[in-house]
């Protein structure tokens, strides 16, 4: 009876500080706290069903109804409410809800209150008029008809999210149940989100407690939005391109930094400059990185997410197969806050494909024109992307105006506005990548057995580059693991 009398006392909190007509209020008030200790089943059922009801008014925020869990919750009240002998469906329903509750809480890091943290992480990346206003806007939809009616939302989630499940298991006389309202997660990961997302939903939770008001919650909300994004933008940083799908987050990305990245100064210093006056709204280049495999082309273009994330970089891999779909994404992309990196890794095209024709448009000279918030980064190891044969400058196969193919295909790469060349490193260059990947690593060799082991290495391997570097400290690491 504990919980039960816990959660009318709250229910006569809420009345209180409702809006609405405060006699009438009041009147309702009275009534419960004066009958509290000798309250019975009825009236807490009766509470629960103005909870289910208030929640089915849901307007912004609407879209939450369809969560699994949040469907449950809403099942559980309404079974409460009606029924006296609660069935074996409403048990199981609660067993199901309990289980679910702590997965997500294990999978997101939630600690304390399983259902309200859960709650609150819907709201957070829930993506609905308001939180794509906000993400663009910011505080400037303060007092607009949006504003009011989250506000009118808001009101109603708080009261939601301060339900007990105590208390419905009280009520349905089922006790001892393991219930999530203190949980501590076992893993010590904070999540599938990124840190930066992380970091604000932490100081939103802060925000969100029992005596803040309805407006003050949703300027707070407002807030995050436009720090985060709204829906997937703001949990994830780097995204792939599904057919039929579309934008889908990629839940672990490669963490490389840039400062992870040892040489190649000069090609850094071109792509983040490059990158650094996109996201700060000026003129860019869409780029390609040309060069030799494994010089860390790639792993440049991953680092740009990890660094500029929190200013609303994301980026976006596209494979060479599906640029067909380009006007697809560019259309997702457009009316986004966030500034977008399409990224195209390995781009080369055969002489009898014909994909090339479409990235030609995307880059320049199609219709349709390419989002301010969008540039197109690109690696390959083929300096003019388009397969050429001796066959087309020598006007084989029947075709008359010979340098016409020539120049199409030359025309790609030329497209692009920065070039930015990778080549092999030299020795020396080769040997300062493996002594700092040896230093941030902890291998602890002599300097002049570390250099002869790798040059050993690179003449086995029959190559230099980053990539060798890397391979032969992991190499290393791997033999002094065994040791």
């Amino acid at each position: 009876m504990k919980y039960i009398q816990e959660t009318i006392t709250l229910f006569c909190a809420n009345l209180q500080n409702a809006a609405g007509n405060q006699v009438h209020t009041a009147k309702i008030t009275e009534n419960l706290q004066r009958k509290s200790n000798n309250m019975t089943y009825t009236h807490l059922q009766d509470y629960f069903y103005k909870i289910y009801i208030e929640t089915n008014r849901l307007v912004i925020y609407r879209g939450l109804l369809q969560d699994h869990i949040i469907d449950n919750v809403r099942r559980l009240l309404l079974s409460c409410s009606q029924d006296k002998h609660h069935s074996m469906e409403t048990q199981s329903c609660l067993y199901d809800t309990v289980s679910l509750l702590m997965e997500a809480a294990e999978k997101e890091g939630f600690k304390g209150n399983a259902w309200k943290n859960y709650l609150l992480y819907q709201v957070a990346t829930s993506e609905n008029i308001l939180s794509r206003a906000a993400e663009k806007n910011g505080s400037n939809i303060l007092g607009s008809s949006v504003h009011k009616a989250a506000i009118f939302d808001i009101q109603i989630l708080k009261r939601f999210s301060q339900l007990s499940l105590q208390a419905i298991s009280e009520v349905m006389g089922l006790k001892d149940i393991p219930l999530p309202d203190h949980f501590s997660p076992l893993n010590s990961s904070n999540g599938n989100a990124g840190k930066h997302f992380r970091e604000h939903f932490s100081t939103l939770k802060q925000g969100f407690t029992d005596d803040s008001r309805p407006e003050e919650l949703v300027n707070t909300l407002a807030q995050f939005y436009e720090a985060v994004g709204s829906g997937t933008m703001g949990i994830h940083t780097a995204f792939r391109w599904m057919e039929g799908k579309g934008l889908s987050g990629i839940e672990y990305p490669d963490p490389v930094a840039l400062n992870d990245l040892i040489g190649y100064k000069k090609q850094k210093e071109t792509v983040t400059q490059n990158t650094e006056a996109f996201i700060r709204g000026k003129g860019a280049n869409n780029l390609l990185l040309y060069g030799e495999r494994g010089t860390g082309k790639s792993s440049t273009i991953k680092a740009l997410a990890n660094e500029y994330c929190h200013r609303g970089l994301r980026l976006v891999e596209v494979a060479k197969h599906q640029l067909p779909e380009f006007p697809s994404i560019l259309q997702d992309l457009r009316d986004r806050a966030q500034y977008f990196i399409i990224f195209i890794d390995d781009l080369s095209f055969e002489s009898y494909e014909t994909e090339f024709k479409y990235m030609k448009a995307l880059l320049e000279g199609g219709l349709e024109v390419k989002p301010d918030n969008v540039l197109i980064y690109a690696t390959s190891n083929r300096r003019h992307l388009v397969q050429e044969n001796w066959s087309d400058r020598e006007g084989q196969d029947g075709e008359i105006h010979m340098l016409d193919s020539v120049q199409e295909k030359l025309s790609l790469a030329d497209r692009f506005g920065i070039t930015v060349t990778y080549t092999a490193p030299g020795q020396d260059e080769y040997l300062e990548i493996v002594d700092g990947l040896a230093k941030s690593h902890g291998v602890s060799l002599p300097a002049n057995k570390l250099r002869e082991m790798a040059l050993q290495w690179e003449r086995w391997h029959n190559t230099r580059s980053g990539r060798t570097a890397r391979q032969f400290i992991n190499h290393l690491l791997g033999t002094e693991a065994e040791s």
